[in-house]
């Protein structure tokens, strides 16, 4: 009978300034790291967005023997987990004052479901693993952090397959059509997309306008796919839209009675406007995924009318064997 083991890494740790807080992880089988910010509000009547908060860690990185197993902003990963583990981030935020508590928590997942005995990170040595997290105390009308980290992990298990994914970024030169290579080796997943540029008010361009990928040249999966579909796929990709990665307001009229026009719902400063995802694994089980064993270049071919920054993050299927 499988068992799991739940303890804490980190507890309430207020960092004192900006820098970095390493921590051992545990040597067992590992299913999840759940990381949770909580902190307080600055000033009262003052809305706190998303990216603030999220913006408390810059980044995260989970590593083996120096090698990148994990790695991104956090709000990169929380919407890559919520994508491909269907965990997505929970929390609870309240404006109503100054020094009022927000709180969230990022799962941070080794398999497509949590607590899978077949898919979670090997058991290691001691030191082997470790986490890595870049604190920023202090953003827009939320400070004081404190830092809570607990794991999962599965006890006497020997996992057959674990997830990595792993942040790049590339600052596009010029409009048109440019090519981003991706690794080869393990199985892809799919590619979580970060656009700097996105539609908004008459503008249709963005920095990932059009894509597809090919494979030694030759067109697979993807041969030609808009941003826009892109991203309204995210809830099909199963996508929970909660209050952890999108925010909306209502419209009102002053002049006019309140409940008459207080009902409409308005997204704003959206979290998930910036991403998409290519999906290569649509089934969750491997049968459409993208194997790049043997082959020369696996290329994310993008088409834009605007040149800035994109980040990309390929979701990697590894099996223990050939990682060991």
């Amino acid at each position: 009978m499988a068992s799991f083991l739940r303890t804490v890494v980190i507890q309430n740790q207020t960092p004192a300034a900006d820098g970095q807080v390493v921590r051992d992880l545990p040597v067992n089988p590992l299913s999840m790291i759940l990381v949770t910010l909580r902190a307080l509000t600055v000033a009262a009547d003052v809305p706190t967005t998303l990216a603030s908060l999220y913006g408390l860690i810059d980044s995260l990185a989970v590593r083996f023997r120096g090698q990148d197993i994990i790695r991104g902003t956090l709000q990169d990963l929380a919407i890559l987990n919520g994508l491909v583990c269907a965990s997505p981030p929970w929390g609870y935020r309240t404006q109503d004052g100054a020094n009022e508590i927000l709180t969230l928590t990022v799962p941070i997942c080794f398999g497509r479901r949590p607590f899978s005995v077949v898919e979670c990170f090997p058991a290691v040595r001691r030191g082997d693993l470790t986490l890595e997290l870049n604190v920023d105390i202090a953003q827009g009308n939320v400070d004081e952090l404190a830092l809570q980290v607990e794991t999962v992990e599965l006890l006497d298990e020997t996992p057959e397959r674990y997830l990595k994914y792993t942040t790049s970024g590339q600052t596009f030169a010029t409009t048109g059509e440019e090519v981003v290579r991706l690794p080869i080796g393990n199985p892809l997943l799919g590619v979580l997309l970060f656009g700097t540029t996105v539609p908004t008010a008459a503008a249709r361009t963005a920095t990932w306008e059009r894509l597809r990928t090919r494979v030694d040249h030759v067109e697979t999966l993807y041969a030609q796919a808009n941003w826009d579909t892109i991203h309204g796929e995210l809830a099909r990709q199963g996508l929970q839209m909660n209050d952890a990665v999108a925010e909306h307001a209502h419209m009102a009229n002053g002049g006019a009675a309140g409940f008459a026009v207080t009902t409409q719902q308005n997204r704003i400063s959206d979290l998930v406007e910036s991403y998409g995802y290519l999906d290569f694994d649509p089934l969750k089980d491997g049968s459409y995924m993208l194997v790049t064993a043997g082959r020369a270049d696996i290329e994310l071919v993008r088409q834009a009318g605007t040149a800035d920054l994109g980040r990309f993050t390929p979701v990697e299927l590894v099996e223990v064997r050939a990682a060991a």
